[in-house]
Order: C-alpha cells, then structure tokens, then sequence
C-alpha cells in the first residue's frame, strides 16, 4: 500500500522544477530501500509546504520507513497534505484518526491555525477554507457556528462554491444558533477586515 501511495503522488506532482527534482530523488531513494534518505528529503520539502512530500512524509510515518513508526506524526502531515488539496490524505486520516487523542487534536488545530494565520490574513479562500475543515473536522468537538463563520467568509471572498456547504450548516442549526452564527460571522469577518493584509472591499460595508 505504502509504494503505491508514493506512485500516486509521483503521477500527481505538480511542485516547482527544483522541487520536482528533489522529489524525484526521494521517490528513487525510497524506490531503491533507502528509506531514510527518502525520509529526509520529504521532510525538508513538506516543510516547505510541498503538499506530495507532506502526504508521503506521512506515509512513511504510518508505516515506519525511513522514520519510527509514529500514527501521530502521519496524522499531524497527512492533515498538513490533506489542507492542500490532497485527496488521498483521507484514506490514512481515517487510518490513525482512531490512535489520535483530543489533546493531540488540539495542539494538532492550535498549529495548523498559526500556519495559515498569515495566509488568512492576505485573503486566501484557500487558508479560509482550510479553517472550517479545521473546527468542523479536527477539532474534538466540531463546532458548527465557526464552521458556518469561516464559510461565511468564504463566500464573501468570492468563493461561490463554498455557499451550498455554508447553507447546509445553517439548516442544520436550531433558530437560536442560527442567529448565533451569523453574528459570529459578521464578528468574525470585521475583525478579519482590521487586520487583513489584502481587505475586500465588502469591509467598507460591514465595519
């Protein structure tokens, strides 16, 4: 399972031209049993932030190649991957999701909220997004008022296709947390306006 993951990610790469070359190199290293060297140049590029070494560095935490063996550390980069976009994240989240403690969660949300602080405060829906997965998945107790704030601000930065999701977590609240919601995300999105790097225009409307 681990070599055909690594193949998927190898068909999949889309980094940069010296990235790619670094990547080659770890997926050769891993390819020819040097586990550890493969180990290494994944670190280094996940990071980076290059979202297939982050999956595959996981991959290697998971199955104890390279790394010791640790469902802990395959959770915390298999998230890091999965915030990027990389759907086979999912599968080996749901693997070592079980062995994850709330705690663990929780230092897992405080670092991935200071990671992407910055690109949340220029404006990336990306980063945006990435918050609500964060409070409605990863956290030990989903809480879907932030979740329906951070898609709120979503929609407002001109995500259309966050507005079906956003709707759906409404319904989904009694009368009393729906008006909740919607004043959270109205806090939520002028603070946001106060301190963004890149404010939308929307926050001459709301402040």
């Amino acid at each position: 399972m681990m070599r055909r993951w690594v193949g998927i990610c190898a068909v999949a790469l889309t980094a940069g031209a010296a990235q790619a070359d670094t990547m080659a190199t770890a997926l050769d290293a891993y390819a020819h049993g040097r586990t550890a060297e493969a180990a290494r140049i994944y670190g280094d590029l996940a990071a980076h932030g290059n979202r297939h070494a982050q999956f595959n560095f996981a991959l290697m935490f998971y199955a104890g190649e390279g790394v010791p063996q640790s469902y802990g550390d395959a959770f915390s980069w298999a998230w890091r991957a999965k915030l990027q976009g990389v759907i086979e994240a999912e599968t080996l989240l749901a693997r070592v999701a079980p062995y994850v403690s709330n705690d663990d969660r929780t230092r897992l949300m405080q670092e991935l909220s200071d990671e992407l602080a910055p690109a949340v405060a220029d404006g990336d829906i990306r980063a945006v997004l990435g918050m609500s997965l964060i409070v409605s998945e990863l956290a030990p107790r989903p809480d879907p008022v932030q979740h329906y704030a951070w898609l709120s601000m979503a929609v407002v930065l001109g995500e259309g296709g966050a507005i079906p999701l956003r709707d759906a977590v409404l319904a989904g609240l009694n009368d009393r947390d729906r008006l909740r919601a919607q004043s959270a995300a109205r806090s939520a999105f002028a603070a946001w306006c106060e301190t963004a790097t890149n404010a939308a225009p929307s926050c001459l409307v709301v402040n």
